[in-house]
């Protein structure tokens, strides 16, 4: 696979091995944390990923798109194509409704930008399940001045997607390619779309770990890329300044200030970030930048990792050669993997059930037993699983597009099948349990985390056969 960035040793760039080892510990202990990059001085110090997340499988970025579609509007801008102060009524005229609130008149692009829209909630509640987001968004109420008070809104970052591509004719993707993605060697990716087939701008892209850490060393560098100004350098000030003022929020690196779809940290560093812990940092002081993806729930928990173990570790000069630390942390990230389950069990012939009515609106379910390995069919999409050993499928399963999925399975007793899913691709496990009795079949899902959509109900269903 080709590297977007150059690698260096550690101490080459004035960080201990040693430090670097116990970063990846504290991190290690994490429920969990996919993969990461960590960059000192523009090359590579440290890298890794869990098994089965690889360096060539992409991650869903959740609001860490934000940040992109916030460079959007910034070559919009620098273009004259579109203005910070540009009124969104003016944009989008012909989606207006009869009648809405009278502040939408206020309010402009640097307000959705900044997430001072006067929305006191995200206004995507009120547009997700709508034929039409952009006039959707125009029948919520403001509850505030626009450019008063902070509020995270998604349904605001959508909007800023529809007013580039109002603005310059083409979707996010098309027209950051040879703007952003190409000077940093970016894949113009999946990302979600709207009814409309817009890019949904606040959630929804989807890259490689090494491309969110060639887009943090272009953030740490000022926008810049081998000495050439990549994002326009007056909007890059304004978008990674504070803007707004998010100091009501709990978390210590959550009211640190908002600038235009990035957060401001504590230690003068800044970020994009997504759900369950996507993250791009820059760390100007320490000429330091990481790259993360992972399925947390609680996403301060990375952060100060990050400031209590790596900041101090950064030395303005450089470290001797510390061979044995650095064989030490290659080998701990060389082992690093989710677990995997059981070992043989029952070998059970080729079995086909017809479910119940169910909310998936899944029909039927086949499942046979093997020496090695158990298959699951739903619908017919098979997920195979290796007892002690995981097998890779691309399937979807009600998901919205297909994806990589690596399964291993173990029986817990002569009724009962564990499956454990790593969702390669997002921040997701997948645990089953499917249980087989002589009158029919039980499937019961649990995931590690929710969003947007709910667990699955459980299934159910008698033999066909």
């Amino acid at each position: 696979m080709r590297k977007l960035l150059p690698r260096s040793t550690p101490e080459a760039e004035g960080v201990s091995s040693a430090a670097l080892l116990a970063f990846f510990r504290a991190i290690e202990e994490l429920d969990s944390v996919h993969s990461f990059m960590v960059m000192r001085h523009g090359r590579v110090i440290a890298e890794g990923w869990k098994k089965p997340y690889a360096p060539e499988l992409p991650h869903m970025l959740f609001s860490l798109s934000k940040s992109f579609t916030s460079c959007a509007v910034g070559f919009a801008c620098a273009e004259g194509k579109l203005s910070l102060d540009a009124r969104l009524v003016d944009l989008f005229r012909d989606e207006l409704p009869d009648r809405y609130d009278e502040k939408f008149e206020r309010l402009r692009i640097r307000h959705l930008l900044s997430m001072t829209s006067g929305h006191d909630h995200c206004a995507m509640d009120d547009m997700e399940f709508r034929p039409n987001w952009a006039r959707a968004f125009f029948e919520t109420a403001l509850a505030y001045e626009p450019g008063t008070r902070f509020c995270y809104n998604s349904g605001a970052s959508y909007m800023l997607a529809a007013s580039v591509v109002r603005a310059t004719g083409k979707g996010l993707r098309e027209y950051l390619r040879p703007r952003l993605f190409d000077p940093l060697g970016i894949a113009p990716r999946c990302w979600e779309l709207s009814p409309q087939g817009i890019e949904a701008g606040g959630w929804g892209f989807n890259l490689i770990t090494e491309e969110i850490a060639s887009f943090a060393q272009c953030l740490l560098e000022g926008g810049r890329r081998d000495g050439k100004q990549i994002i326009p350098a007056d909007y890059f000030r304004q978008a990674t300044s504070v803007q707004a003022d998010n100091s009501m929020n709990d978390q210590p690196d959550w009211k640190t200030g908002y600038g235009f779809q990035f957060w401001r940290c504590r230690h003068n560093a800044f970020r994009g970030d997504g759900a369950f812990g996507q993250y791009a940092i820059a760390m100007p002081d320490q000429e330091m930048a990481l790259a993360v993806t992972s399925g947390l729930r609680n996403m301060q928990s990375i952060l100060d990792r990050v400031w209590e173990i790596l900041l101090p570790a950064a030395e303005e000069k450089p470290a001797a050669p510390a061979p044995a630390d650095a064989a030490a942390l290659a080998e701990a990230v060389t082992h690093w993997e989710m677990p995997v389950l059981g070992s043989a069990g029952r070998i059970l012939p080729f079995r086909r059930y017809a479910l119940s009515e169910n909310a998936l609106q899944f029909e039927t379910i086949e499942f046979a037993s093997f020496d090695d390995h158990i298959e699951l069919t739903l619908d017919g999409e098979t997920m195979k699983a290796g007892f002690g050993r995981r097998i890779a499928n691309t399937l979807s399963w009600r998901e919205p597009v297909p994806r990589r999925m690596e399964a291993s399975a173990r029986w817990n007793s002569e009724r009962e099948l564990e499956l454990l899913v790593s969702c390669c691709e997002t921040p997701f496990q997948w645990s089953f349990l499917l249980t087989v009795e002589d009158s029919g079949v039980g499937l019961v899902r649990k995931s590690n985390l929710l969003f947007r959509t709910g667990e699955w109900p459980p299934l159910a269903g008698h033999p066909l056969d």
